[in-house]
């Protein structure tokens, strides 16, 4: 099994651009997303899971013109992190986050903020769907694209690879970035490559790239 992670491309509210949680595509963004068609043309994916949030369905159906005709499954395995209460007002309010753990003396991975779900549950779950993926697909040669969001998509890697969720806190995900697992029939990881953004450049380098 080799498996595509991609989070994605940017959004209104990445860039801080008054939008709703669920938040569309800025014009850099769907740029961005015709560049990952661009390069998983050259793929051949045999299954695609997408998060069914706006950003992420846009993300896959500006990709989609240069793709083969693939079975897609949306699915909320894969939505993102629930901010509850500190997702709202148009931003994601990391700092007040961050305050209210400090201020009832909770792990930071362990606070659940109102209306919303603890990284430890986002992380649980991202482990959940990678199990799924490993029953279905493990012993295959399927190439599979995920099209998900910056912190799911961090805690299905470490999941991957059987790392602890305090290891997020070291590596992030930028936007229209993949990252590459490859697996044995064991279902261990033997290489993997993350956050790459090259296709971004490389085909603005193209002189004959038309998107």
């Amino acid at each position: 099994m080799k498996l595509y992670l991609v989070r994605h491309a940017q959004s209104k509210r990445n860039v801080g651009e008054e939008s709703s949680v669920d938040a569309e595509l800025t014009k850099t963004g769907k740029e961005q997303a015709k560049r990952l068609g661009l390069y998983f043309k050259k793929i051949k994916v045999d299954v695609i899971f997408c998060s069914p949030l706006i950003r992420t369905r846009e993300t896959l159906k500006e990709a989609l013109p240069y793709l083969d005709s693939v079975p897609i499954k949306y699915t909320l395995e894969i939505a993102e992190h629930k901010m509850g209460i500190y997702g709202e007002g148009g931003k994601d309010d990391n700092s007040e986050y961050k305050k209210a753990a400090e201020k009832a003396k909770i792990n930071l991975f362990q606070f659940k903020p109102k209306g919303g779900e603890s990284f430890t549950e986002t992380y649980k779950r991202a482990g959940r769907f990678f199990k799924k993926l490993l029953k279905l697909y493990g012993r295959t040669d399927k190439k599979i694209l995920i099209v998900s969001h910056g912190t799911l998509g961090k805690h299905l890697i470490l999941n991957a690879l059987k790392l602890d969720i305090e290891e997020s806190s070291y590596f992030g995900l930028n936007n229209a970035s993949i990252s590459i697992l490859d697996f044995d029939k064991n279902g261990k990881v033997v290489k993997y490559d993350l956050n790459d953004t090259h296709h971004i450049i490389d085909y603005a380098l193209k002189k004959d790239s038309k998107i």
